[in-house]
C-alpha cells in the first residue's frame, strides 16, 4: 500500500518472512538491562509527605464540610 501526500512520498519495501524456528531458540542469556540510577534523573522522585497531608488535610476538611451543608 502506497501513500502520497502533498510533501510526504511512502513507497513500499519488501519485508522478509519470519523463520519461527529461528526466534524459538535462544542459545544464550539476554545482557541484563543497563538501569540509569535514581541519581541521574533531573528530579528526584520521593514521597513529598508536607504537600500529601496538606492535600489530605484540605479534603477531609472539604468532605466534613460537605456532608454538614
Amino acid at each position: 500500500m502506497k501513500a502520497k501526500l502533498a510533501l510526504y512520498n511512502e513507497v513500499e519495501q519488501p519485508i522478509e518472512p519470519l523463520n519461527e524456528q529461528k526466534l524459538a531458540i535462544a542459545g544464550d542469556r539476554p545482557e541484563p538491562v543497563d538501569v540509569p540510577k535514581q541519581g541521574l534523573y533531573i528530579v528526584d522522585y520521593k514521597t513529598l509527605v508536607k504537600p500529601t497531608l496538606i492535600a489530605l488535610l484540605i479534603l477531609v476538611v472539604w468532605a466534613i464540610a460537605t456532608w454538614l451543608l
